[in-house]
């Protein structure tokens, strides 16, 4: 069934979801966001004909399976919400949209209808400050929205890298590196969605400046925002100069480099390589999706829920301006030497049905060096040496510090200081 344009009305639903998610209305609370896709989601893809409470609190908010629904309101609390915020999108920025989506009450089923007639002003303008519309469903690919979202929060960035194809199939190295090609079709799985979830530089900043952290749960729901005021008057910094900081969009060039080293490398290149900004992902695709993360819990808090199974953990040195890794099992030290260090950690992701690959280092000369450590056989099968035997040669779930001499970026004149099973 076709709407225009050759675009299905599957596809002009999901586009419409998108760009309200994306809105102004929604695009700073990243629960109404997983929300409303999870809900157009089940509408749409799995055209579920009722969607209830305790499965929303179990897919969205991460409550356990049976918890008990008339205690806890979160899920009502959001839908309530949401409603209010889906009439002001489509009474102002979707005013010209042929679509519209409404969640009926005492229901979490998406029903979308067509627009009876446009509102007033809705191609003319809302007055001399009026915005163009949005582009609408026609001759838009998922794709270039996704891209031009990826643009916008980077804009600020030194330098960046355009991928924009999803991930459809496990990525292919050369046979002549069988370790290489192993370690990485366990982390782009053939038929499994893989995120690239980039570090957020500007709350890693404002820690940094602060000495006040943010933990996971207060990032997703954006409560540190309400502290930053006090957060910054402790520090003595201007409340003003804190705000700039912690809005900004942009992460950190290491990370851009990391990219970057990777998409070179034949067969793991950018067909594979799908960019999230860590302030717009959530518990519910690090649940579904394998990913790999960047930057350290500071930086990227969607690290935290890993490190009960890291015992390499990454602190600011606030005296000396830089991270710095430290080993928390028995026995372990701190590694504050001039060198510099990148770990790789190797572990299940939240719902155990994918893998996730965590990335951290003192900077950005370490990162180059970790970039071309993982795509080096030598150097990767002698790690793989170190790590117990598979039956398929697969590499178990581990944790690994790796040290670099200076600024060499050169992967064989790096040294393995730890290499373990996850969770030793």
């Amino acid at each position: 069934m076709l709407q225009g344009n050759g675009i299905t009305i599957v596809d002009a639903r999901r586009l419409l979801a998108e760009r309200i998610a994306a809105s102004k209305y929604l695009n700073r609370s990243a629960r109404l966001r997983d929300l409303l896709l999870y809900l157009t989601q089940r509408a749409i893809e799995d055209e579920a004909g009722e969607v209830h409470e305790q499965e929303v609190g179990l897919n969205v908010f991460g409550r356990p399976a049976n918890y008990d629904t008339t205690s806890d309101n979160i899920v009502r609390v959001h839908a309530s919400t949401l409603r209010k915020r889906l009439e002001q999108y489509f009474a102002a920025e979707g005013a010209s949209e042929h679509l519209i989506l409404a969640i009926p009450k005492g229901n979490y089923t998406p029903v979308f209808r067509e627009r009876e007639e446009p509102l007033p002003g809705a191609l003319l303008g809302h007055g001399a400050d009026a915005q163009p519309p949005l582009p609408g469903p026609a001759g838009t690919d998922r794709r270039i929205w996704a891209l031009a979202a990826l643009c916008a929060l980077l804009a600020a960035s030194t330098a960046w890298l355009l991928w924009t194809r999803p991930i459809t199939a496990a990525a292919t190295v050369s046979a002549a590196s069988p370790t290489v090609r192993i370690f990485w079709s366990q982390v782009f799985r053939a038929g499994r969605t893989t995120d690239i979830v980039l570090d957020d530089a500007a709350v890693g900043l404002f820690q940094e400046l602060t000495g006040t952290p943010v933990s996971l749960s207060n990032y997703f729901d954006r409560e540190y925002l309400g502290s930053l005021p006090g957060a910054a008057a402790a520090a003595g910094v201007d409340a003003q100069v804190a705000a700039a900081i912690v809005h900004k969009r942009q992460t950190s060039y290491a990370n851009v480099s990391f990219l970057w080293k990777l998409s070179q490398v034949p067969g793991i290149g950018r067909n594979f390589l799908m960019p999230r900004f860590a302030r717009d992902y959530s518990f519910r695709e690090l649940k579904a999706d394998s990913a790999v993360l960047l930057g350290t819990s500071r930086s990227n808090p969607w690290i935290e829920p890993f490190e009960p199974k890291m015992g390499v953990r990454w602190s600011f040195d606030q005296a000396g301006g830089n991270y710095y890794p430290a080993d928390v099992r028995p026995g372990g030290q701190i590694y504050r030497a001039g060198d510099g260090y990148f770990s790789i950690s190797l572990l299940p992701n939240l719902g155990g049905g994918g893998n996730v690959l965590v990335v951290s280092s003192t900077g950005g000369s370490a990162i180059n060096a970790g970039a071309e450590f993982l795509v080096d056989e030598p150097s990767l099968a002698a790690l793989r040496r170190k790590l117990p035997a598979t039956k398929d040669h697969a590499f178990p779930y581990f944790e690994a510090l790796i040290r670099v001499k200076g600024r060499s970026a050169q992967p064989r004149e790096a040294a393995v200081v730890i290499c373990r099973p996850a969770g030793q």
